[in-house]
């Protein structure tokens, strides 16, 4: 259920490998994991690399069909970009 008040996420951007999943000033709001991850997934508040703050880290070996959304959006200065360890899709969960 929406939030009143709060930012919804209205964009997805689904990955396999690392690389960004928003290249702007925006939030973030989660994830879901499509096929399971076989290492971790660290996000970044950057556009294009991995480095900077730590937003959000998707535990290694997750299962298809975890969810991490999150019931407040985090606030992204520049961006989001993943950093996957190894495999797995995940779907993004960000505003346009």
């Amino acid at each position: 259920m929406a939030t009143p008040g709060l930012p919804q996420p209205s964009g997805a951007t689904a990955l396999t490998s690392s690389g960004a999943v928003r290249a702007k000033a925006g939030f973030y709001h989660g994830y879901i994991v499509t096929v399971a991850t076989t290492g971790a997934v660290t996000l970044y508040d950057n556009a294009s690399a991995a480095s900077g703050t730590v937003i959000d880290v998707i535990p290694t070996t997750t299962a298809a069909g975890t969810r991490g959304v999150l019931a407040q959006p985090v606030p992204v200065a520049n961006g989001v970009y993943a950093s996957f360890a190894s495999g797995g899709t995940v779907l993004f969960l960000h505003d346009a």
